[in-house]
């Protein structure tokens, strides 16, 4: 599902080519200059043995300023940490009113052809937001809740994802296409755009992917992903037969066709391993990944 965050375009009313016949629209990018609003994201992420007690939820949510302006040929998009959640398992590793928003912010540049091109900020919003989490919570899990590669993903994925999938396709209700994917494991994604429906002052379309994966690649994702989990409930997954696994994943948006600006996503992937335990019986993993978004505009 690439996957923090994206924007895709108002619709363009029918134009008018030189031959007389009408064009049909296509989502392009096009934000205008001086276009601000407020981000929510919220992702969480949750491992477990069902059957078990073994759970381990991790929740987080940001709250970004959006502004959108122009650098050259290029668009500068500013996003500016308003504030920042962190809990895991209830308990809370970071305090959003800690936040100092005014001194973190990722920004993208995007040229022309809708690519982000460099990313600045990245390194000092890690340093920054590792420094706020609490010594006790660091020194339990000897690692950094951040690196710049990990905001990277959160300020770039989902943006790219959304451009790279819809740009130049149309967006009458029930087009359908196949998207490419750097990922993997994911073998087809089919981007489908359900309807046309009011967001706000503007008109939006809702767009769904579904995906085919491959399942042997996806369950090695999950272990990797839950490995730490895993070793705490005594499972190598180094030393793990699998014995079944299923994975579904399901992206909606609400966008704009014609600016590629986003009023509203969801990305959820749900991961299921079945495994041979240490005793011989066989275990469920399961890993489930999911992630909101919403705008709210001036």
């Amino acid at each position: 599902m690439s996957r923090h965050l994206g924007w895709v375009v108002s619709l363009l009313a029918a134009g008018c080519a030189t031959t007389g016949q009408a064009v049909t629209p296509t989502f392009t990018y096009a934000p205008p200059p001086g276009t601000r609003y407020v981000r929510t994201v919220k992702i969480v992420t949750e491992t477990s043995l069902p059957g078990s007690a073994y759970r381990q939820l991790e929740e987080r949510e940001f709250v970004w300023n959006i502004a959108v302006g122009k650098e050259g040929e290029n668009t500068l998009v500013t996003q500016q940490l308003q504030r920042l959640a962190v809990r895991v398992n209830g308990a809370a590793l970071l305090d959003g009113e800690r936040i100092p928003g005014s001194n973190l912010s990722v920004n993208l540049v995007v040229d022309r052809n809708a690519k982000v091109v460099e990313v600045r900020g990245a390194e000092q919003a890690a340093e920054l937001l590792n420094s706020l989490a609490r010594p006790a919570s660091a020194r339990d899990s000897g690692d950094q809740l951040f690196t710049p590669e990990v905001v990277k993903e959160i300020a770039v994925a989902r943006f790219e994802m959304v451009v790279r999938d819809l740009v130049g396709h149309p967006t009458a209700p029930g087009s359908s296409w196949t998207a490419a994917d750097d990922d993997p494991v994911v073998q087809k994604k089919t981007v489908t755009v359900d309807k046309l429906e009011p967001c706000g002052t503007a008109t939006c379309a809702r767009v769904s992917a579904q995906y085919e994966v491959n399942p042997k690649a996806a369950a090695l994702r999950a272990l990797r992903s839950g490995a730490i989990f895993l070793a705490q409930n005594g499972v190598n997954p180094a030393q793990t037969e699998v014995l079944d696994t299923s994975f579904d994943a399901r992206d909606e948006l609400q966008v704009e066709p014609s600016t590629m600006i986003d009023h509203a996503a969801t990305f959820s992937q749900t991961a299921r391993v079945t495994f041979v335990g240490a005793n011989g019986q066989p275990l469920q993993f399961e890993f489930r990944t999911a992630l909101e978004q919403s705008s709210v505009f001036p």
